[in-house]
């Protein structure tokens, strides 16, 4: 029999390795989460003969393996040995990607040909032909040859498409437009207000209508006349307006500036991104400003939407232009000054929520 010694000595190597074990294997796991994260969609999509390593390891340890498995659930793990248990072979994930070089081409014809086709539309033509490639696949090839020539394509940013071409070329002289709405708590109830909102491309600045319960199409047309009133004033010229199909867009409302000699142009359906910038400034008007407030009646409502669009037109730096208040843009930057903060000083708006700093002058 061992001495008791050598027994205790053998006892604290063995809690010693299985502490080390541990905290090893707590280190893995960490490693493999933050592969994870990595991974685009945080999905890892294993092969067959990847399954089956895993299966095969996770045999010596009996497949009790919930507090170890991390790469994929553990519903999905205890799904593959049933399928193994029951004989089945596990079959290749996702959509095959072979694609014949006919089809392709065939797709990248129907592209270049029918600059007006979205994804959807060349895959109906597709069909009528008796070939079955799915959206995303005609997405795909469109997105490998650059090929994307309307808004509904949802072109990645960097691919280069007429819609693109067109917006930029007339940046200077086209105004988006939308609505927006906002709970409004009263003593009579909630209700929905509605605003119309316009932003000049060319400069980023905005307008903004007072907000009312019901935007009725003189109301509308009311608005046209106001915000014409407001680029004449800024000086801003506008031949193109767009606005996307929502039927508060009545026809008085169109041909009024199309009476002005503007041309009007609606947004293709279900097409968010052919109206970007409109809805680019409606979401930074909702989390910088709007999402901070209860609003209690129109007056108040106007008051916190007011005061964020001048602070946005005057005060609020622009990563697309620089990062510079749209005042400033055109001018050369400000000169460098010692490292001084002391002559800081503060202008608070709306309780705070916006702040706008500048230097004291000497």
């Amino acid at each position: 029999m061992l001495p008791r010694w050598v027994i205790v000595l053998f006892t604290m190597l063995a809690e010693a390795w299985s502490v080390r074990r541990d905290n090893q294997i707590r280190f893995l796991k960490l490693q493999l989460e933050l592969y994870r994260e990595k991974v685009p969609g945080n999905r890892v999509i294993l092969s067959p003969e990847e399954r089956q390593r895993m299966l095969r390891l996770g045999k010596k340890l009996e497949h009790k393996v919930d507090d170890l498995i991390g790469i994929v659930s553990v519903k999905t793990y205890k799904r593959w040995l049933c399928e193994e248990k029951g004989g089945r072979e596990p079959g290749r994930v996702g959509r095959p990607r072979e694609i014949t070089a006919s089809v392709r081409a065939l797709v990248l014809r129907l592209a270049r040909e029918n600059s007006g086709w979205g994804v959807r539309r060349i895959v109906g033509e597709l069909r009528k032909l008796a070939l079955t490639p799915s959206r995303s696949s005609v997405q795909r090839m469109l997105l490998d040859e650059g090929v994307l020539p309307d808004p509904d394509r949802r072109a990645p940013k960097g691919v280069t498409t007429p819609w693109r071409l067109f917006v930029s070329a007339h940046l200077n002289t086209m105004v988006a437009t939308d609505f927006f709405c906002k709970k409004v708590w009263t003593v009579t109830g909630t209700h929905v207000a509605y605003c119309l909102t316009f932003i000049h491309l060319g400069s980023r600045k905005v307008f903004v209508s007072p907000g009312t319960y019901h935007p009725t199409g003189e109301w509308v047309q009311q608005q046209a006349r106001n915000v014409t009133m407001w680029l004449e004033e800024e000086g801003l010229d506008c031949d193109y307006l767009i606005h996307d199909r929502d039927t508060k867009f009545t026809g008085a409302f169109d041909a009024f500036f199309k009476g002005a000699g503007r041309t009007v142009i609606r947004t293709p359906f279900q097409s968010p991104i052919a109206n970007c910038f409109a809805e680019t400034w409606i979401g930074t008007l909702k989390r910088e400003c709007l999402n901070h407030f209860f609003c209690f009646s129109l007056g108040h409502l106007d008051h916190v939407v007011q005061a964020y669009a001048n602070y946005y037109n005057e005060l609020r730096p622009h990563q697309s232009l620089g990062n510079m208040p749209l005042s400033r843009v055109g001018h050369p930057p400000p000169q460098a000054v010692d490292d001084d903060t002391g002559q800081i000083h503060r202008h608070a708006y709306l309780g705070g929520l916006l702040n706008h700093y500048e230097r004291k002058a000497a």
